[in-house]
């Protein structure tokens, strides 16, 4: 046992967008998760603990995480490592915010995950989706914006793709609908996402996506 517990094992990290591979022990990288995953919880319950329903949960998650992950100072690297380290960083680019902001939601029992959307031209935003009873919504806790239908519930895909939506900010911020509007037009039609990074920060999961990659 100890000597399968001080087999080299890897983590990777990046910098400014470069990705180095560490040599960790197994036993280090095992128990660096586990710590990662009790933090994930208590964070998760100490940020919504007086709340009752999903849909509260998820709101309160998007909304911490925008007033509290702070933009990429200029003057400071890059990083792209563990979900994790961007909370105790406390900045972070786009897809931090989403990153972080998707992993509470499965923390707090809700099917999120990020996802780059590409506009019909060129160009592309990061956009966290969100699975909720009545479908899948979408968010952007890095931009302070979201999305409701004509009755002012959150709209959903669907709801999106047959023009159904206005968008909602935080605060007043320089975002528009027309920002929006060219990543909006063509939304996929989700059903089940598998296991994505922001539920494999879980053992189960994580265990069964390295089934999944033996390749049998």
């Amino acid at each position: 046992m100890a000597a399968v517990l001080n087999t080299k094992s890897i983590t990777k990290q990046g910098i400014n967008y470069h990705v180095s591979a560490i040599e960790i022990p197994l036993y280090l990288k095992v128990l660096n998760f586990y710590d990662r995953h009790y933090n994930y919880k208590w964070l998760a319950k100490r940020i919504t603990k007086s709340l009752e329903t999903k849909e509260e949960k998820v709101f309160r998650l998007f909304q911490w995480t925008y007033e509290t992950i702070q933009p990429q100072p200029k003057s400071l690297p890059v990083m792209d490592d563990h979900v994790w380290n961007v909370y105790v960083r406390g900045y972070g680019v786009s897809d931090n915010f989403h990153d972080l902001f998707t992993t509470l939601c499965n923390y707090v029992g809700v099917d999120g995950f990020f996802f780059w959307v590409k506009a019909k031209d060129s160009g592309h935003i990061g956009m966290s989706f969100v699975k909720l009873e009545k479908g899948w919504v979408l968010f952007d806790p890095f931009r302070g914006g979201y999305f409701v239908n004509k009755l002012g519930s959150w709209a959903t895909i669907e709801e999106i793709n047959q023009h159904n939506w206005k968008l909602e900010k935080l605060i007043p911020a320089e975002i528009s609908e027309s920002f929006y509007s060219p990543y909006l037009e063509n939304l996929p039609i989700l059903d089940e996402i598998g296991l994505v990074r922001a539920n494999t920060q879980s053992p189960m999961n994580r265990l069964l996506l390295a089934i999944q990659k033996m390749d049998f």
